[in-house]
């Protein structure tokens, strides 16, 4: 019979050597197909598979020879992730390195996105924060070797992106739970890994370097087009192999370039006496912006693993990650008015379509011409010791983390605006435009008569809105957890049984100082050349060029020193200073099974359950708007959840498997959400009382899953897998403004003759703050496979492709309400779940031989309800038009001779420049129309 070892599995052939068995990585390919052509493409593609299976089997039986196969690269890391994916005792997916340092994509979030039933949301053009199943990235937690994350962001998602996808060598992805696994999302749970030297078993050393270039490369000012990237890794072991050391650094010069056009938010419908010429009733827009981000980010990360094995009974493991990371974005903008401010605006030339004034001639505009720095330092610092002991039949393990995360912002904004006029209304300094948003097909358009980039005619100073603003905020997350485990073998039905608790100890504290700007001088003034760089490109939208200038010189010439406000003396920043602690306790006990129902059919999996015990809290302000008066408040509470989870994989003949998938899962509230700040008052001459606030009282999200899966594994690699999915949810989470809550026992606080004589006191008004819901279904079916061409005929060898597809509903809806509190609402009413995309597809299509390789990969999501950080610092709601990416590469490796080792890599990101596009409901209603450029990258790689 023939016999194929794949690299990774040692596999003993006919002459005593050994091969090594497989791997993955794939992932995606360029597609433009329905949602219903894909599903069935999957279908006849895995029946053609399986009959020409079949046909293979017939033919081995005949021959006698044993013959043995090496997959390396791409391919390589496709059987590796298959392997995981078919062992594994849960439903999962999994990425794989192709090599030490290669996993290709410049994070590792790039990488996950491209796994079935995974997408990702894009901020500033980069994969960042990851959804599972369609899902908010708020439901799917992370892991790094097995231990939770810490994140910069304010709340629990981890930003994808901060990890070099250079010190990583496999992602595993958990769609159903794992008793096991300590911090499991309610989506699924993430674990990065890097590599274990012992395990790997040998010495290597590689390097590599790559340049970059963004095809956005006429924005003008200081902006700049190129960057690059580099890496090192090391591995090796000692002293007969009881100690082993693995090593990488990776660095991140990459270019930040956006072309952007946006409005003001909310665009709302107008009413009778605001615009004379545009139809009452008919949405508008307060004010336009044509806007460029142009900058750096800078990242460097290194890890580390120490691996020490003495004997076979023990082994240890030191674990240490740290990544830094520098943001400067050099936002600049021309920005204009459309509220009847500083004049009255008029409106002629109508362009109207879905009941919103999509285009127009505009009298009486004074644009601004505005310059921001954003500047954002994250640092992550992780650490863990983790050791092993074997005696018998008994397993004994212990480990021990720590990890922090912390961001610092800086984020000043000036202004300038044409003319000098002593009255901001004066018609001489008033302009006209026109604009004209697409809709999202193509980038929105602004013109105007006056020139924006003479610094003879550009006031800097008081403008009409005011000379400027700056924020500092500032996130800072620990987690100290410690961990102890205990297994014993078994035999019969269960392999083994294991029982064990986790302590979690973590703090997320955010402080957001802010303060208005003013300038040394009482009037306007005009900008120092020194200051002063080429002006801003916006020809991009048909806007004319505007001035630019370095924000830091102008703060340090021009500005008096800023003194920041905090709730004390700001008391509208009250719901920006907070911490949230949680102390969680999990138990758990698992029995992994492995028994043989019968000759052909083989029971795999585990059962067992977890006890979580989580005590939270949170410090903050309460703001009493009546008195103005502020001080500290906190609040909390405990709660313990009972988790059974029961996964079932029966093995059947010709590699076909039968997956079940039960359990009870939980995802915690957002830290944001949890914040115990609050602003309440009532009025003393109306006695009606209103607020906005946090809710440390919050419960979980919970659910009940039930997750059904086929696959089917080919004999020359490569799969099919169908599965579906619903999670039953007793309880969620969603913003709320409650028109009759009960202010009874705040209104007793209140001093004696407070409310005005005469006044009559309603104790019942609004209140706007998370709240839990219940009831409600999410479900959903997801198709894949993986076909390499071989499996076809010979003359495919080298071709394969990776498809996947998924389709997700629910009937869960919530009211976005207008507010202030731990969303900031804009009115949207009911909407989906935030993140809930219906449809998401991957594919991937590639070719690789005799060291020759390439790649086209596309991932795509349906439209969503995005989350992100508003110009306040808030986070607020967005409808996010869907998007589809694209990536190719190419590659050669020499395998031989002098230049054996060395390979160059030439990347296309981005192939089509999709644009992100958010908007209001309708997709009329722009909110923010965004380019970030194609990223070319050509790279060496070489490994020693």
């Amino acid at each position: 019979m023939c016999q194929r070892a794949l690299k990774g599995e040692r596999v003993k052939t006919s002459d005593n050597k050994h091969r090594v068995r497989a791997g993955l990585k794939g992932q995606s390919i360029v597609a433009a197909a329905s949602s219903a052509s894909f599903a069935v493409m999957l279908l006849v593609a895995s029946g053609a598979a399986h009959a020409q299976q079949q046909a293979d089997a017939a033919a081995a039986s005949d021959e006698g020879a044993i013959e043995t196969i090496e997959v390396t690269g791409i391919r390589h890391a496709i059987q590796t992730a298959i392997a995981e994916k078919r062992d594994s005792g849960s439903i999962v997916e999994a990425i794989t390195a192709e090599d030490i340092g290669k996993l290709p994509d410049t994070s590792i979030a790039e990488s996950i996105s491209r796994l079935p039933g995974l997408t990702s949301q894009r901020a500033n053009g980069r994969a960042s924060a990851i959804s599972l199943r369609g899902t908010d990235p708020a439901f799917t937690s992370a892991l790094l070797n097995g231990r939770e994350q810490v994140s910069t962001g304010d709340n629990r998602s981890v930003e994808f992106d901060q990890y070099p996808s250079e010190l990583l060598s496999s992602v595993v992805v958990y769609k159903t739970p794992d008793s096991q696994l300590v911090g499991q999302g309610l989506a699924g749970t993430i674990d990065m890994r890097t590599q274990r030297p012992l395990d790997y078993g040998k010495r290597a050393l590689v390097f590599n370097i790559r340049g970059e270039r963004n095809s956005n490369n006429e924005l003008g000012a200081n902006s700049t087009d190129e960057g690059f990237r580099a890496s090192i890794s090391y591995i090796d072991q000692f002293a007969d192999d009881t100690f082993g050391i693995t090593f990488g650094y990776a660095h991140l010069d990459s270019p930040l370039a956006t072309e952007g056009v946006g409005a003001y938010e909310p665009w709302h419908p107008n009413s009778a006496g605001l615009h004379a010429t545009v139809p009452v009733g008919v949405f508008v827009t307060d004010g336009m912006k044509v806007r460029t981000d142009m900058g750096k980010n800078v990242r460097d990360g290194a890890m580390a693993a120490l691996q020490w094995k003495p004997s076979d009974s023990f082994t240890s493991i030191l674990d240490l990650y740290y990544t830094k990371s520098k943001e400067t974005d050099d936002a600049r903008s021309l920005e204009w008015n459309l509220g009847n401010y500083p004049a009255t605006t008029v409106y002629s030339n109508l362009v109207i379509r879905d009941n919103t004034l999509v285009g127009a001639t505009v009298d009486n505009v004074r644009p601004l011409v505005r310059n921001f720095q954003f500047v954002t330092d994250d640092e992550i610092i992780a650490g863990g010791l983790n050791g092993k002991w074997m005696t018998g039949e008994w397993t004994l393990a212990g480990d021990v983390s720590y990890s922090r995360a912390t961001r610092d912002q800086f984020q000043p904004e000036t202004n300038s605006q044409w003319g000098t006029c002593a009255a901001s209304n004066d018609p001489a300094c008033l302009d006209i435009g026109q604009f004209l948003f697409s809709g999202g097909a193509s980038t929105p358009v602004a013109t105007f008569v006056k020139d924006y980039a003479d610094p003879s005619l550009v006031a800097f100073g008081p403008t009409i809105y005011g000379a400027g603003y700056v924020k500092k905020p500032n996130v800072k997350d620990e987690l100290t957890s410690g961990r102890f485990d205990v297994s014993r073998s078994l035999s019969g039905w269960f392999d083994s049984v294991a029982f064990g608790v986790n302590y979690a100890d973590r703090s997320k504290d955010k402080k957001s100082p802010e303060s208005g700007l003013n300038t040394i001088a009482s009037g306007a003034v005009f900008i120092d050349p020194q200051y002063l760089y080429s002006p801003i490109n916006l020809a991009y939208a048909g806007a004319p060029d505007a001035l630019a200038w370095s924000v830091p010189g102008v703060l340090g010439a021009y500005y008096q020193p800023i003194q920041y406000g905090d709730p004390n003396t700001l008391h509208y920043l009250v719901g920006k200073f907070w911490t949230v602690t949680e102390k969680v306790t999990t138990g758990y006990l698992k029995g992994t099974l492995n028994h043989d129902l019968s000759s052909s059919v083989t029971l795999k999996g585990n059962i067992g359950v977890q006890v979580v015990d989580t005590d939270q809290s949170s410090d903050a302000f309460f703001l009493d708007t009546g008195s103005n008066t502020i001080q500290p408040f906190s609040d909390g509470r405990k709660y313990t959840d009972v988790l059974p989870t029961l996964n079932l994989a029966f093995m059947l003949p010709e590699d076909q498997a039968v997956r079940v998938g039960i359990a009870k899962e939980i995802a915690r509230a957002r830290m944001d959400q949890l914040k115990a700040s609050a602003e309440v008052g009532c009025g003393a001459g109306t006695g009606t009382c209103g607020g906005d606030a946090g809710n440390p009282l919050l419960a979980p999200w919970r659910a009940d899953a039930y997750d059904l899966s086929y696959e089917k594994y080919f004999s020359k690699g490569g799969y099919f897998s169908a599965a579906v999915f619903m999670k039953k949810l007793k309880s969620y989470i969603y913003p709320l403004t409650d028109g009759n809550h009960d202010y009874s026992d705040f209104i007793a606080t209140l001093p004696p003759g407070y409310f005005n004589p005469g006044v009559v006191v309603d104790p019942t008004g609004p209140l706007t703050q998370p709240v839990n819901g219940s009831g409600g279904k999410l479900k959903g079916i997801e198709l894949s496979v993986s076909l390499p061409g071989e499996l076809f005929t010979d003359s495919l060898s080298g071709w394969g492709t990776i498809l996947s597809i998924s389709q997700t509903d629910s009937g869960i809806t919530i009211v976005d309400s207008p507010g202030t509190g731990t969303t900031s609402g804009t009115g949207f009413g009911e909407i989906p779940l935030p993140g809930l995309s219906k449809t998401v597809w991957n594919a991937t299509l590639y070719y690789e031989n005799a060291g020759f390789s390439t790649r086209i990969a596309t991932r795509s999501r349906s439209k969503y309800i995005g989350e992100i950080t508003n110009f306040a610092n808030d986070r607020a709601f967005r409808f996010v038009k869907g998007d589809q990416i694209t990536d190719f590469q190419m590659g050669y490796e020499f395998g031989e001779g002098r230049m054996k080792g060395l390979s160059f890599l030439f990347q296309v990101n981005n192939l089509t420049n999709e644009p992100y596009v958010a908007y209001a409901v309708s997709e009329a209603r722009v909110i923010d129309y965004q380019t970030y450029g194609r990223q070319y990258l050509f790279g060496v790689n070489y490994k020693l």
